[in-house]
């Protein structure tokens, strides 16, 4: 027995030995696994409430088959339906504790509704509200917590937020609290405790996408940044110096999936992947979630249907930016009609949406003012209402109008630049006395110092009511006088350009030669070469790359400022340095190049000659370094270049940043050229070429008239002569009832073949027709002037459309007539000059002869009447052959032709442009047409277009069932888009890429 236990007692402990190692070694093994965790983020939702049960279930479904799973909300649930913002935000917040949201980083529209909605909203969510950079004070709201650590079965996950500060939101919303805006310090100081605690950091920002950029540029401890505010739509995971960022855009059009692979022996994340799932493409619905839903939007259905009025043509807000829009005008009227006030202001970024023709709804009003803005009353001085004004058009260099206006008409006069100068404020038709005091009804955001507004005076009221309010009492008022909701852009508000005004700012640098962009598509440009060798020099790297569409605009030989400079960002660009390869470079300028058909990217310390095959394709590109030296495919090269390039793949070239914000483009060229002695001058062709050669064309772009119709394509500056305008199709010269939407332009002033003149659009509310239009300025028939805009067919002839800029020409002095020597030799006399019989009367013709054989071009008087042939014709009579395309065809330079619109004829053949009369009302033809009745083909993309004092500006909704061409200009979901080609059915939202149908306007 003994011996037996002895012999059993160590073998049970070798077995015990064998078995604790393997079991120690499989601990090992697990310990070392790596660990998925998947976050589902959205962000911006602005009570996007409808379609949230699918996205709940979305969110359940993962969370059954993922491991580990998160969700969080990155902020502004709300704002935006008034079945949520008429409950305060409430149900939002009830279907995110269905949905089970883990967090919530309080956005700035969180804040709309005031503190005590905001007390209540905090109090309901059985999830945390955060935000670092929050301090409360003593306004009785809970105090945001900066962070939330989450055990996920077994990983410790750390979600800090900071929120934008100030929040963009009624400035008394938050009076009390205190925001730090110092993002990247706020993030540094919990460092240390977060890195103690958690195994995976989280930064779930509400700041806008640029400066997550920066906040990723300046801590490097977080895994990932989940974003929001800027609406930015980020289909994967943006990595800016090794940290990953992304954003799902706005209004539930997304839910973002990121799974973060965690690797605990190293402890870090050792990969990121992620990208969106669209809303639209969901098909299952949390039934809990939806009986919510339902339920507040029946408890609402009969408040909101309530109708308060018709509006035939509907309440637009297009326009806003360029002038007065039909609803800031209702909108501005309701709210002096309820303060009994002298003026009103409200701002267009509180006019959310335009309201359809038809019934007009309590719904339409909350859905246009979501934001429960009251009207205040402030006793103001002219001159504080002047200053305001002024303010309001050049905020932070924007260049645009942003009040709309009752009670007072202002005009904004701007610089060649669209740099503001002065403005003329007038009531009633007289100057408005500066020193005389007026009650202002206003926006309260605006009134209490929303967007940097300082309403200078006496505050009489803080509030006499609600914006939505004074709307619908204002609409019942409206429709018990029997009037409908019917207002059109009535000119209260105008922009004018003076383009003998000085260019703004400092004097920073100069120009001898011109700096110009014209010719960016043949070769290296006097702007492209300024531009990327000031970002070169910014970030220090070996080259500077930019694409051509950033690349825009000119500068005239002479003096440059800063603000020119700054005046020729219309992007809002920053510098972005990386390390690539040669390789990689020479992708990007080929490809790209091939893509466009010719040069796209600008370059600094490179030239490049793009190498085309027999067909005339580009098929190679030959790189050298500046100095001639190879360009090694193989090399590695630091490249600076700007944002946009490093977001779009392909121009992207490498994903991993040196810098991420080296500062905006245009402030990296107004250094540039501060610290250059001598004036900057470029020749173009230097650095860049097609087959070793550039383009002959003036670097200016400036085209004559003759050139612009025979190269009528791409956009271009055109000289020439005003010379007339188009009536009703016909070109009237000289002095006459001129059209205000179009001129003539000639190569002389004397021109009268209309074959030689360019048409070119005057678009309604722009400063070019304000500053051109003959009607409203008759001095300038004769004028020589540069006009810039796109060539293209206006009425139906080479032309310009849509023109952005223009400048009035000096005339060159004529030089002295030679005085012809005297020949040595005298010769015999010349002969004396016998003057030539003059020509007939244009309009004395023989009499038709029916037995004489005619051919095109021969002329002849019958009945009364002058024609001419079109071919050939014989006994065929010009009296019953007359029409536009039979036989013959009346010589209209013979008739006086009547100005303005004329009376539909259903034998005419119309052509775009041509404007008829049909029992009173005048429509437009959209195209050609014959025989289609106006009053019957009047829809807004048949063939005619009604034609009146209530048309609205600008663009409009987009609709799924209209055909758009190059040029038009749609708004969906709030965005301004501009279609690139025809295109019908294709949803801006959907199609908005670079080199889509559609391309979004900022």
């Amino acid at each position: 027995m003994d011996s037996a236990l002895s012999w059993r007692v160590p073998r049970i402990f070798s077995m015990v030995a064998v078995l604790f190692l393997l079991f120690s070694f499989l601990n090992q093994a697990q310990a070392n696994e790596e660990i998925d965790l998947t976050i589902l983020h959205t962000n911006d939702i602005h009570a996007t409430f409808d379609e949230y049960a699918k996205v709940s279930a979305y969110v359940k479904e993962q969370r059954a088959v993922a491991d580990r799973l998160l969700y969080l909300d990155a902020g502004d649930a709300v704002s935006g339906n008034p079945v949520v913002d008429l409950n305060l935000g409430k149900p939002i917040y009830e279907v995110f504790n269905l949905a089970g949201v883990d967090a919530l980083a309080i956005g700035n529209h969180e804040f709309d509704f005031g503190q005590e909605a905001l007390i209540e909203n905090m109090n309901i969510s059985e999830f945390p509200w955060l935000a670092a950079n929050l301090d409360v004070g003593d306004t009785g709201v809970e105090q945001t917590k900066p962070y939330e650590i989450f055990d996920v079965d077994g990983l410790s996950v750390a979600v800090f937020t900071v929120t934008q500060a100030p929040p963009a939101t009624a400035p008394a919303n938050t009076v009390g609290m205190t925001f730090d805006g110092n993002y990247a310090e706020v993030a540094k100081s919990y460092q240390t405790e977060l890195e103690e605690q958690a195994d995976i950091i989280i930064a779930m920002t509400h700041i806008g996408f640029d400066n997550d950029r920066r906040l990723a540029e300046q801590v490097d401890y977080f895994d990932l940044i989940v974003g929001a505010h800027s609406h930015t739509t980020l289909n994967a995971p943006n990595v800016v110096n090794g940290t990953p960022i992304v954003q799902t855009g706005s209004n539930l059009n997304n839910v973002g999936k990121v799974t973060l692979t965690y690797d605990e022996a190293t402890d870090s994340v050792v990969n990121t992947t992620g990208g969106l799932v669209s809303v639209s493409s969901l098909t299952a619905v949390d039934a809990e979630v939806q009986a919510v839903i339902d339920g507040y939007n029946a408890e609402m259905e009969d408040l909101l249907g309530e109708v308060i009025g018709t509006s035939n043509n509907g309440l637009t807000r297009d326009g806003r930016f360029n002038g007065d829009a039909p609803l800031g005008n209702f909108w501005t009227d309701a709210m002096r009609d309820m303060a009994d006030s002298d003026f009103a202001f409200t701002n267009n970024g509180g006019i959310r949406a335009s309201i359809g023709a038809g019934e007009v709804t309590l719904g339409d009003i909350y859905q246009i003012e979501p934001f429960a803005n009251e009207v205040m009353v402030i006793e103001m001085t002219g001159q504080a209402i002047k200053d305001v004004l002024a303010y309001s058009y050049s905020r932070d260099n924007r260049n645009e109008i942003d009040l709309q206006v009752s009670g007072l008409h202002y005009n904004i006069l701007t610089g060649p630049t669209g740099s503001y100068q002065d403005v003329i404020l007038t009531k009633d038709n007289q100057p408005l006395n500066l020193e005389e005091t007026y009650t202002v009804a206003v926006a309260d955001y605006i009134g209490t110092g929303g967007s940097g507004y300082n309403f200078e005076g006496t505050v009489l009221s803080e509030t006499v009511g609600l914006m939505t309010e004074a709307m619908k009492n204002f609409a019942y008022k409206l429709t018990a006088e029997g009037k409908t909701l019917d207002y059109a852009r009535e000119g209260r508000i105008k922009l004018s350009v003076d383009p003998t005004a000085p260019v703004p700012g400092e004097i920073i640098g100069s120009t001898e030669t011109g700096l110009y962009s014209a010719n960016k598509n043949r070769n290296d440009v006097g702007i492209g070469n300024l531009y990327t060798d000031s970002i070169r020099a910014k970030a220090g790297t070996d080259i500077g790359l930019l694409n051509g569409s950033s690349v825009t605009g000119e500068i005239q030989p002479g003096p440059i400022t800063d603000q020119q400079i700054e005046s020729l960002d219309g992007f809002g660009n920053v510098i972005v340095s990386v390390e690539t390869t040669g390789s990689k470079i020479k992708d990007v300028i080929l490809e790209q190049a091939k893509y466009r058909r010719g040069v796209d990217v600008q370059v600094s310390g490179l030239a490049y000659n793009l190498v085309t095959n027999e067909s005339g394709a580009i098929s190679d590109v030959e790189i050298t370094h500046e100095n001639g030296d190879a360009f090694d495919v193989n090399a590695s090269y630091t490249v600076a270049y700007n944002d946009y390039m490093h977001g779009a793949a392909f121009y992207n070239l490498n994903s991993e940043t040196i810098e991420s914000d080296l500062g905006p483009v245009w402030t990296s060229v107004v250094d540039y050229v501060a610290a250059q002695e001598a004036p900057i001058n470029h020749e173009e062709g230097s650095r860049v070429t097609i087959n070793g050669e550039g383009s002959e064309d003036d670097p200016s772009g400036l085209r004559t008239v003759a050139q612009a119709i025979a190269n009528n394509s791409g956009t271009a500056k055109v000289k020439g002569y005003i010379v007339g305008s188009i009536v009703n199709s016909s070109p009237v010269l000289g002095e006459g009832t001129h059209a205000p939407s179009n001129l003539l332009l000639a190569d002389s002033p004397d021109e009268t073949d209309r074959s030689k003149m360019l048409p070119v659009q005057l678009v309604n509310g722009t400063a070019v027709r304000n500053g051109l239009n003959l009607p409203s300025h008759p001095e300038n028939l004769g004028k020589l002037i540069t006009v810039t805009g796109s060539l293209e067919a206006y009425f139906s002839t080479p032309g310009m459309r849509a023109p952005t800029t223009f400048t009035f020409e000096e005339e060159a002095e004529p030089e002295e007539p030679e005085v012809p020597e005297e020949p040595e030799v005298p010769g015999e006399p010349e002969e004396p000059e016998v003057p030539e019989e003059p020509e007939a009367p244009a309009c004395e013709f023989a009499a038709w002869d029916a037995a004489k054989t005619y051919v095109a071009g021969d002329k002849v008087e019958h009945n009364g009447d002058f024609y001419v042939a079109q071919w050939w014709t014989q006994n065929q009579n010009p009296a019953d052959n007359s029409g536009n395309w039979e036989v013959w065809q009346k010589v209209m330079d013979c008739y006086e032709i009547p100005d303005g619109p004329q009376e539909w004829n259903a034998n005419t053949i119309y052509d775009t442009g041509d404007q008829v009369i049909v029992d009173g009302q005048v429509y437009e033809a959209k195209w050609w047409t014959q025989g289609q009745n106006p009053a019957d083909h009047s829809g807004q993309w048949d063939v005619w277009k009604k034609i009146n004092d209530s048309e609205p500006e600008g663009p409009q909704e987009w609709n799924a069932k209209a055909v758009y061409t190059e040029g038009d200009r749609v708004t969906h979901k709030g965005k301004l888009y501009e279609a690139k080609w025809w295109t019908q059915n294709q949803s801006p939202h959907n199609n908005s890429g670079n080199w889509d149908v559609w391309k979004k306007i900022k």
